[in-house]
Formats: structure tokens, sequence, C-alpha cells
């Protein structure tokens, strides 16, 4: 007699049942929390980046129509969910103050599809940030278990299993979603494992465009739209299964390596800016009289983009370092003020950071582009006034690390300056008391109405 032993679920399946079928209350308060200053910070940074890009993008938005599911920040007008989650977390990107962790940058597209496909289905805040704290360990999933270079559409995978939690979908359909998600055309947004640091990173619309898709693969789900079967088991020769299926959930993903910034600039290039900012303060450093500084950084801080002593328009300056370098020196609020046309073309600004000198460092490259994010480090050596002041940290001493979090204050702070703009400061001080009360509401519009 043949015995067989019972069919394994696929890993699509695995991962889809996982995201169905948790309960908002198993996941914890820490990770809760860690997702509740995620909503703060990208509900914030994505008005700055809505002043800024959202001329275009509302205008597009708009002209599309469609049911009003949620809203389109920094206009107020109501847009089917995918476009919103898209839109919004692309002026979250364009900003380059979002989070860091593991995922890639995952967390513009992990809070705004959880926003707003929460609206379109009326969902409470607890299970908004439960869907989107899910989403997110799945992304250091994905990221962590990665043995080679890969083009896994992660990103578009981890927004269709999101929707399809909110959207109340079964394993079987959150399979289908996230099945569809990876059938999607995708660019790496960076190539870690590669033999070289690469020349140029990805553009940023890559976030909009994967936000946007995955939303709408679990749309089609709903819809009944098929997909070849278990798809994300097709990329499983890339990547190290045991850690993609890791349990019991893996929530430090979210709670133990989420990195908010803070400052506009790339994140492992702030362990560099930090030494800028605390030997200014300590030698009370007077920006008119320094003549040099010298960063010492990964190699990703010499090439382009990061890589711009002159830069001329908003993006080039957000990507800056030297820009960055800039501002600290001058202690201008991180936020609109570094970025806007008059700063820009200020002349002194424009001389300070073409001051700055940036060199690779050997074995901070290494760290990067083994994975080891914590262990990267940055170095500075500011002349002034015929003294020369250094300090370097490692990204694990910086502020935005687990363990040296930003202070509740200084998150306060990077909200009402990226909302400056955009509202007056007692209507963003509501908005900032009620983003603090997410898990409170039983409806996560409450929140849509104090915007």
């Amino acid at each position: 007699m043949n015995s067989t032993s019972p069919r394994q679920d696929s890993v699509t399946t695995m991962l889809a049942r996982e995201m169905a079928e948790t309960p908002s209350t198993a996941v914890p308060r820490s990770a809760i929390n860690a997702i509740e200053r995620l909503a703060i910070d990208h509900t914030g940074i994505a008005y700055m980046g809505a002043a800024f890009t959202g001329k275009g993008l509302h205008a597009y938005a708009l002209d599309l129509g469609g049911r009003p599911d949620a809203i389109l920040i920094g206009h107020g007008a109501r847009v089917p969910a995918e476009l919103a989650a898209g839109l919004n977390a692309q002026f979250c990107h364009v900003t380059d103050f979002h989070e860091t962790g593991p995922g890639l940058h995952v967390g513009p597209l992990c809070w705004h599809v959880a926003f707003a496909i929460g609206q379109r289905v009326h969902a409470s805040g607890r299970d908004v940030l439960a869907a989107a704290a899910l989403g997110y360990v799945l992304c250091g999933r994905f990221h962590f278990a990665r043995t080679a270079d890969s083009s896994v559409p992660q990103q578009c995978i981890v927004a269709a299993a999101i929707a399809s939690r909110l959207l109340g979908h079964d394993t079987a359909t959150t399979a289908r979603s996230i099945s569809l998600a990876a059938e999607l055309p995708y660019r790496p947004l960076v190539y870690f494992l590669a033999a070289k640091v690469p020349k140029r990173i990805t553009p940023f619309g890559s976030t909009g465009f994967c936000t946007r898709a995955g939303v709408q693969a679990a749309l089609w789900a709903e819809h009944g739209v098929e997909s070849v079967p278990d798809e994300v088991d097709q990329w499983m020769a890339g990547y190290d299964r045991a850690i993609l299926l890791q349990q019991p959930t893996p929530y430090h993903w979210v709670d133990g390596q989420m990195e908010l910034k803070p400052w506009v600039c790339s994140r492992h290039s702030q362990a560099g800016i930090q030494s800028v900012v605390d030997l200014v303060r300590e030698h009370a450093i007077d920006p008119r009289s320094v003549t040099a500084v010298k960063l010492r950084l990964s190699g990703m801080y010499v090439i382009p983009h990061q890589f711009e002593p002159s830069p001329d328009t908003y993006m080039q300056a957000t990507l800056s370092t030297q820009w960055a370098v800039a501002m600290v020196l001058q202690r201008i609020p991180p936020g609109p003020r570094w970025v806007n046309a008059e700063r820009l073309a200020d002349p002194f600004s424009r001389e300070l950071a073409r001051r700055v000198a940036i060199e690779e460092d050997p074995a901070w490259t290494r760290a990067y582009k083994e994975l080891r994010w914590f262990e990267i480090g940055g170095a500075a050596e500011i002349v002034a006034g015929g003294k020369t002041f250094r300090r370097g940290y490692t990204i694990a001493e910086t502020y935005g690390s687990p363990g040296v979090d930003m202070t509740d204050a200084m998150v306060e702070e990077k909200f009402l300056e990226c909302t400056s703009l955009s509202m007056s400061a007692e209507r963003a001080r509501k908005l900032l008391a009620g983003t603090r009360r997410i898990a409170e509401f039983a409806d996560i519009n409450e929140l849509v109405a104090l915007m």
C-alpha cells in the first residue's frame, strides 16, 4: 500500500494565510506603536511632498476621476483608493524625509495603502495599523531572505497583501492578489548585492507605481481576475525560504528595524550629518567661519544623485548630501525651508554646500552591501575659525535608529514643519493630536475629518 505525505502549502498560500487570518489583536502593542509613529511621520511629510510636487499629480488624479474612496493629501479631494494610496506614498518618497528600514523605504507604501483602503471600507484605526504592521513585516522578510540579486516585485506584493487584508479577502483571494502583484513589471530600487555600487539608483516614481499597482492587483482579485497560481513560489531560487516563512511572525522588523529620519537626506549619510549637528552645537560653530567640511561615508554618497554640491531644483536639494550639511551648519530646521526656491537661490547656502567634500570609506561600503545597516558609519571634519573639529558615529548611534529613536518632541517638530505650507499651526496641531489617537477610532475616516 502506497503512503503519501500531505501536500505542503505553497509559499504564496502560507504568506496569504498569515495576512488574511492573523487577528488584529495578535499584533503586539510595540508594533502598533511603531506604526502609529510612522503614521504621524508619513502624514506630515506627505503634505510637504504634495506642496512641492503635487500640482501635476493632483491634476492627474482629478482628471481620471472615479469613486470617492480616500483623501488626496494636499488637495482634499476624495479619489479612488488605488490613486490615493499611490500618490500619497509618492508625496512621501519625493521628500527623502521618509523612513528607512527593511524592504527599501517601504513605509510610505505600507501606511498609505492601509490608510486609503481603510477609508474605502471604513476600517477601524486599530485594523488599519495592524494591516500596515503586517505588511511592513512581510517586506522585511523578503528583504532579508534575499540570497541573490532579484527583481521580485516585493513592494507590489506587500501593497496587494495589505489591501487584500483590509478588503476582507480570504486566504485564496489574498493568494491570487499577491500572485497578480508578483506578475507586475518592476525595477529593483537598489542593487545591494551587486559587485559594484551602482552609478545611479532608481527614480522615486517607482514608489507611486508599485503602491498603486499592488492595490490594483487586490481589486482585480476581488472581482475574480485570475492569476498564474502560486506566482511568488516562482521567485524562490533567490530567497531563503526559512527566513521568508519565519514563525512566529517576526514583529521585530517593524519595532526593531524601522528608522525615521531626522534630516532631509539619505538615511545612511545621517551618521555624518549628526556628527556635523553635534559639532556645531557643542562648539557654537559660526557657519560663516567654516572654510571646509569633509564627510567620510559609504560609497553610495559619491555617486549621482546623492552627490550634488550645487543643487538647482527641489529634487536635487532633497537628495544632496552636501546641501544637507550646509543646512545643518546654518541650523535651519529640516523640512520645507531646506528646499524652497528662496533657499536654493541663497548665495551663502550654495557656497557652503560647495565647501563640503565627501570621500568613501570602503569598510562602510562593505557593510552597506552586506545589509549590515547599523554598522554603517559616518564621520565629519569641520575646519572653522582656524580650528579643526572631528566626530563620527555609526547608524546604530544615530537618531532615528532603534534604541536612539527620535524623541516625541522631534517627531512633533518635524510634523509641524512639514505641514507648515499646507495649513495653520492650530490645524496642524489638531491633526497631530488626532493621528496620535488612530488606534481609538472606530472608523479611520474620523482622522480624515481633521485633514
